[in-house]
């Protein structure tokens, strides 16, 4: 399911749907209205196709929130995600849904239409009431207009400095990670296989079991090499898991001058992110070019001559300590300029700066 869809809203009549427990009118990013009737007991919504309701809101989760009915009761839950999810404007984790209550997950909207038409208890509040209610707001709003904008302000500000040290504890966790020592134990190992091979050329090629191994130890490398790779991208999901922490913790501060800070802060972990992905395409690269070598060099010992111009340029790419060089020099460099930034953003959170 997505919302896909003219930019209309797709109406359904409860009383004609026989099952249906609740309809939810789902508004995107997009502006786009469509109607979901609740058929099951559970219901699912997020980013992920995988949902029952799917919404391409790049600011929900995968897997956002849940919506579940339980013993006649409508409920919503929290899945984890980052940016919670929110019930007629406030915060909530795990809550009874009512006839009229309007969620909202990202930057998506849900009404929820309960059959029978059930409304949350204290909705019913008299209009009399409600007047009386509101006229005595305004009165108190306008005797301390001055002093409510101030703490206002204040409150802002401490939101703000709270959001932005569970930035800098974040990053500072995804820090910790250490994509190229994951290969070192592995390098060492592929110096001592490239000496047992030894360097093969067309002037002097083996023959018989020596030539056979001789491709089969190469062929093996690039298999190694492929591990590699396939162990360092776990780091790779680690960083894009702390990623979505960071840009949680970021979408909470209003403060545009420390909003501009924690930008720049994550484009640094960002480049520091490149590092460890270059580091996965290079150990990829040297895979492909090792088999290519090995393959040439199969054809060489098999008597095809043609195969000896790339026999003798050996393997064309990095060698596995120039590819672990790399890596330490490029990722020292990216994690140190994340560190300065969070220095400065230390200075802000707790000198209370940008108030």
């Amino acid at each position: 399911m997505g919302e896909e869809g003219t930019p209309k809203t797709e109406m359904i009549n409860p009383a004609l749907l026989d099952g249906v427990s609740a309809n939810f009118i789902v508004k995107g990013p997009s502006g786009v209205e469509k109607a979901y009737p609740m058929r099951s007991v559970t219901v699912t919504i997020g980013r992920s196709d995988q949902c029952d309701i799917a919404v391409k809101d790049g600011s929900m989760s995968g897997r956002h929130a849940e919506i579940t009915k339980i013993n006649g009761e409508i409920r919503v839950k929290d899945m984890g995600s980052a940016n919670g999810i929110w019930l007629n404007g406030e915060r909530v984790d795990d809550v009874e849904l009512f006839d009229g209550d309007v969620l909202r997950l990202g930057q998506t909207s849900i009404r929820i239409d309960v059959v029978g038409g059930r409304k949350r208890p204290d909705a019913g509040m008299s209009p009399k009431v409600l007047a009386a209610i509101i006229i005595g707001v305004v009165v108190l709003v306008g005797a301390v207009i001055g002093v409510g904008l101030t703490l206002k302000k204040r409150a802002q500000h401490r939101r703000d400095l709270a959001s932005l040290a569970a930035f800098v504890t974040a990053a500072r966790e995804s820090q910790k990670s250490k994509p190229c020592a994951a290969a070192v134990d592995k390098v060492a190992d592929v110096a001592k296989t490239l000496n047992t091979l030894g360097k093969a050329g067309c002037a002097n090629l083996p023959k018989g079991e020596e030539a056979r191994r001789q491709v089969a130890g190469y062929r093996e490398l690039a298999r190694t090499y492929d591990r590699i790779a396939l162990s360092i991208q776990q780091f790779a999901a680690q960083s894009s898991s702390n990623a979505q922490a960071l840009t949680g913790a970021a979408e909470q501060i209003a403060d545009e001058k420390i909003k501009s800070a924690v930008a720049e802060a994550q484009d640094l972990v960002e480049q520091r992110a490149q590092v460890t992905n270059t580091f996965i395409a290079d150990w990829k690269k040297l895979s492909q070019a090792t088999t290519t070598y090995a393959s040439a060099l199969d054809q060489a010992f098999q008597g095809n001559k043609t195969a000896c111009a790339t026999v003798d340029k050996g393997v064309l790419a990095k060698t596995a300590p120039e590819v672990l060089v790399s890596c330490n020099k490029g990722f020292d460099k990216a994690k140190n300029a994340v560190e300065e930034k969070l220095k400065e953003l230390d200075e802000v959170a707790g000198g209370g700066e940008a108030e």
